[in-house]
């Protein structure tokens, strides 16, 4: 187990020395405390919070510097040997010759590539000032230049007709804005339901959701609980929530599938938008779980 642990800690050290990556950088991308790091890369896992820590690190680790993780937790409990890594790729070749030469020789082309997105949007500015010109002109042509007197006397001649059509025109459109406000749709209520469920995983399916979709966490008395909640494949939020603490975190605009990991499920309730999130059953211990949400917006 020695031996393991060791040679995992050289393997993830080795893959953030190749990505350029410090330990202080590490610690924001994973959010895993700088102590912690240190303690993986030296193959001090009994420094770790417990196990279940030690197998979440490691693969929070190794996806950070782009080693496989779940391969090497089952290196770690020996149900699989650790293969060498491959030999580095070599470095780039130097090109010859001096900077400012290269930047003498391309300045020519690159002046033009830059002088291209000016000249287009100049063009489209003429087009539109021309136009607007012109329909302008249009405009002045067809106003006439003398107004018919005959007009100006059926209006005092009658303006009893006047008022009457401005009263029918008002009420047509008060009907239409009563239609328009009587054809507006409801606003739908949000759904949650269970797809199904295990002791290990839960698929849980949420419609006409709000947007921004908020996640809201309660610790309960039975213990701490680890909660994490991936989009993309990527962790967007990490947290080790304590007995009767409360958090909260917003999904990114547009997110349609979620997954949120718990390390003792039975240890922390969960919310969407203020609807209760349920995935626990009669009998089900506080084991870690997986809970993938699929997600619909009104």
């Amino acid at each position: 187990m020695a031996n393991e642990a060791t040679t995992i800690g050289q393997r993830l050290r080795q893959a953030r020395l190749n990505k350029n990556l410090s330990l202080d950088e590490l610690q924001q991308i994973t959010k895993i405390q700088r102590r912690y790091l240190e303690a993986i890369e030296n193959g001090d896992f009994d420094a770790l919070p417990g196990t279940f820590y030690v197998r979440a690190f490691i693969r929070q680790y190794a996806q950070a510097v782009g080693q496989d993780g779940d391969r090497l937790v089952r290196v770690l409990e020996g149900k699989e040997e650790l293969t060498p890594p491959p030999p580095p790729r070599p470095r780039p070749e130097t090109v010859r010759g001096s900077r400012k030469a290269l930047h003498v020789e391309e300045k020519p082309k690159n002046s033009w590539v830059r002088l291209l997105p000016v000249i287009f949007f100049s063009l489209i500015a003429l087009a539109i000032i021309i136009v607007v010109a012109w329909q302008t002109i249009q405009d002045r042509n067809s106003e006439p230049l003398l107004v018919d007197p005959g007009s100006s006397s059926v209006v005092v001649d009658k303006p009893k007709e006047s008022s009457s059509s401005e009263t029918k025109a008002s009420s047509s459109k008060t009907e239409e804005s009563t239609k328009e406000s009587s054809s507006a749709p409801e606003e739908k209520e949000m759904a949650v339901t269970m797809v199904n469920n295990t002791q290990a995983v839960a698929n849980i399916k949420i419609s006409d959701a709000k947007a921004p979709l908020r996640l809201d966490f309660q610790g309960q008395a039975t213990g701490p609980c680890w909660v994490g909640v991936m989009v993309n494949d990527g962790y967007v939020y990490q947290y080790t929530l304590q007995a009767n603490e409360a958090q909260s975190t917003t999904l990114p605009e547009g997110t349609t599938n979620a997954t949120i990991v718990l390390g003792a499920s039975a240890n922390i309730a969960i919310k969407a938008n203020d609807h209760d999130v349920l995935f626990t059953e009669a009998g089900m211990q506080a084991l870690r779980k997986t809970i993938n949400l699929e997600i619909s917006y009104q």
